[in-house]
């Protein structure tokens, strides 16, 4: 298994934890370093050591049933003592917050095995449900007062803030009590008792839970009245509903908001989306016996962060408030993936390629590699949950480079749900050190044949150029001859100066021969091979 980020740390924490024990075996656990909400893998590691050997077993366990390890890495120090470290991801659900993760290390050197847990509840943020209902009407004179209860349900750790609003406005702020639940969570009733008008009014219980995005609970409160010609929102009905599919980003949605038994038909639809108006709905009206029905609809853009955007749409009649509904806009959202394939050394031979997968909402994509275009089995990391909302995922495999051939393509093909395929390639070349070995080749290696020309045609011209000078040669010693002839003949001697001369070229025509004789031998062997 090759490295990825992040796991350089692990050896180093264990050299470290080697040297600050002093040789005596140890086990430690580690967890993430901030709380999550349910439904994320997260990683947990188990560091061991010092043992005199390799011969480890490292079992994990969640509660009382074993849980599946995913990687491990050794550790060995300059004294010939080793340790280890070993990955486990867990995926922690609403219910883990009794549940435990321990990592048990066996060895030779060990009386008994090392153990060590650590309580899942110290990871994990469970986000509450809220609700707020209505009880006890008292009257007094001309004004009505309304009991509000907002019920906080299920949540873990302990400490929130409750914030109740008013049509906007903060009322009041506080640290409930809380009460605990069988299943470790925490549960709190909040009463708030308010005055309920004709004109109706808006109450909004907000609770906020560490760094998490605050939750809230709305409610509509309007007093009732016999003779004043309006309706209580009690008898209203109404949805508010959009397309069955999901869309891309760069797209526009329709969102229906539905109401009906209105006793008027001047009503006023407003939508927000974040808190930013919306074009002005196309609203219908439809008359049914003495009531109405209505029909608005919004036109929404979609865009690639609207996983945590939401729509508010709310309707007044007569300036009141008498219904209002948010709806999320991630059920709508589809965010297709950017898909890139990298590469990275791993040992001599050995290449990592990872497919990276970004950015991509909902969580359901199918990742496939090939070879060219054979399907390929690799490791696929858990999904990783980005702060946006979106998701991330990875997968690698491990390629061996030194196996002679052509180079080889690498295709990394993303499915999300019934889309058409994303798909990003790799071409890995042929292996570098053929290239290598081709330009170190010895002196015994056969010359090319474009050396074997040019070496003929040099023999070839130095053969011209002896011919040229032993015709020259002949010539001087034809002269010679005749000069010693008449020398003979005159009796006279011969100058020093032209004996050295005559005696210079003859020796150069020996030493021509010798190599006119030696280049021709060359050659021979070069074309034949050597004997």
């Amino acid at each position: 298994m090759f490295p990825i980020p992040g796991q350089v740390l692990h050896p180093l924490i264990a050299i470290l934890l080697l040297q600050l024990t002093a040789g005596h075996p140890f086990i430690s656990l580690m967890g993430p370093s901030q709380r999550v909400i349910p439904e994320i893998s997260e990683p947990f590691n188990c560091t061991a050591g010092p043992f005199s050997s390799e011969d480890f077993n490292i079992t994990w366990f969640k509660n009382s049933d074993e849980h599946p390890a995913s990687a491990q890495y050794l550790v060995a120090d300059n004294k010939g003592n080793y340790s280890i470290t070993s990955k486990a991801w867990v995926t922690l659900t609403r219910d883990d917050v009794l549940s435990q993760i321990t990592c048990e290390v066996a060895h030779g050197d060990l009386d008994e095995p090392l153990r060590m847990t650590m309580n899942l509840s110290q990871m994990l943020y469970i986000i509450p449900s809220l609700n707020i209902t209505k009880s006890s009407e008292t009257h007094h004179h001309q004004h009505q007062k309304v009991n509000l209860t907002c019920h906080v349900s299920h949540f873990y750790p302990s400490h929130l803030k409750l914030i109740w609003m008013k049509n906007g406005h903060k009322i009041l702020e506080e640290f409930p009590e809380v009460t605990s639940n069988l299943d470790g969570t925490y549960s709190l009733e909040h009463m708030l008792l308010e005055e309920a008008t004709l004109d109706g009014c808006e109450f909004a219980c907000w609770v906020v839970q560490g760094d998490q995005v605050p939750v809230k609970a709305v409610i509509n409160v309007q007093a009732s009245s016999k003779n004043n010609g309006r309706m209580s929102t009690e008898r209203i009905s109404g949805n508010l509903e959009g397309p069955q599919q999901r869309f891309e980003p760069g797209t526009s949605i329709q969102l229906t908001y539905t109401l009906s038994r209105l006793r008027k038909n001047h009503v006023v639809v407003t939508c927000l989306k974040n808190n930013h108006k919306l074009p002005k709905p196309q609203t219908k009206f439809l008359p049914i016996g003495d009531t109405y029905n209505v029909t608005s609809t919004v036109s929404v853009p979609l865009t690639k962060d609207d996983v945590f955007s939401f729509v508010h749409c709310k309707v007044k009649q007569n300036s009141t408030l008498i219904f209002q509904k948010n709806i999320s806009l991630s059920q709508y959202l589809r965010v297709p993936p950017a898909v890139t394939v990298s590469h990275s050394p791993v040992s001599s031979g050995l290449v990592a390629i990872t497919c990276h997968v970004q950015r991509f909402y909902p969580d359901n994509v199918h990742l496939t590699w090939l070879e060219d275009c054979h399907i390929l089995k690799g490791t696929e990391d858990p999904i990783f949950k980005n702060t946006d909302g979106s998701y991330t995922k990875k997968s690698s495999q491990l390629v061996n480079t030194s196996v002679q051939g052509p180079e080889r393509v690498f295709t990394c093909r993303v499915q999300q749900e019934k889309q058409p395929t994303i798909q990003a390639s790799l071409i890995l070349p042929t292996a570098l050190h053929t290239i290598h070995k081709s330009i170190r080749s010895s002196d015994s290696c056969p010359l090319s044949e474009e050396q074997l020309v040019n070496f003929f045609l040099h023999c070839l011209g130095c053969l011209l150029a002896l011919l040229v000078i032993s015709l020259a040669l002949q010539k001087i010693n034809t002269m010679r001859s005749h000069a010693a002839e008449d020398l003979f003949i005159k009796s006279s001697p011969m100058p020093m100066s032209l004996r050295v001369l005559l005696n210079l070229i003859s020796s150069k025509f020996s030493v021509s021969v010798l190599i006119f004789r030696s280049l021709i031998h060359l050659d021979f062997s070069l074309v034949h091979g050597k004997r």
